[in-house]
């Protein structure tokens, strides 16, 4: 094909047999965070010391080691409508590992139902477009970064399988969900 071209840019995909490989050039990486950044944006998203609107308790991001555990001052969100709150036991469950299996819940701010999962900032570097403060969650799987990047990956089609294209968390590969597989988070907290 005469308009095709074999030369990578920054934020090619390669497909490897299944296997898809990000391509960033320098002036590419120049623009992203690094991990001492992402580090400093967790530190002061926390310094910030956003509430939960029900519990009234002060919520955290968990250090980027521990990246993976539930703590108690984790922040979730209702993805419907963007509310952060900490876990709390709105609807009468009571088991944050319970909660992950059946995620419809109902926001105690303004009542839209949908999926409340909890919030877990990206930690590739990488993937990130820009080194903005996170403001915005992918859906369903509550990955974090800034507006920017989840608007970018939101338009990507990623190869899913031999014959099928979607867009995905670049985080986690979880397919998007909603109409722009992101949603803005509204934080209790002078951030907002």
């Amino acid at each position: 094909m005469d308009s095709e071209c074999n030369e990578l840019v920054d934020g090619s995909l390669i497909d490897l047999c299944g296997a898809t490989l990000l391509w960033r050039t320098a002036e590419g990486l120049a623009r992203t965070p690094t991990v001492k950044h992402l580090e400093v944006l967790r530190q002061e998203f926390n310094a910030g010391r956003p509430q939960c609107p029900v519990g009234f308790n002060t919520l955290a991001f968990p250090s980027l080691r521990r990246k993976d555990v539930l703590d108690e001052k984790q922040p979730w969100a209702y993805l419907r409508c963007g509310h952060v709150h900490g876990y709390h036991c709105w609807g009468g469950r009571r088991d944050p590992e319970v909660e992950a299996e059946c995620q419809e819940r109902e926001c105690p701010m303004c009542r839209a139902q949908g999926p409340y999962v909890p919030l877990w900032l990206g930690c590739e570097p990488a993937f990130y477009v820009d080194a903005e403060p996170p403001t915005h969650a992918f859906m369903p799987c509550g990955h974090v970064c800034s507006e920017k990047t989840t608007a970018y990956w939101s338009q990507i089609s990623l190869p899913h399988g031999t014959h099928a294209f979607h867009a995905a968390c670049p985080f986690c590969i979880h397919p998007l969900s909603g109409e722009t597989g992101s949603v803005r988070l509204i934080f209790q907290s002078p951030l907002d």
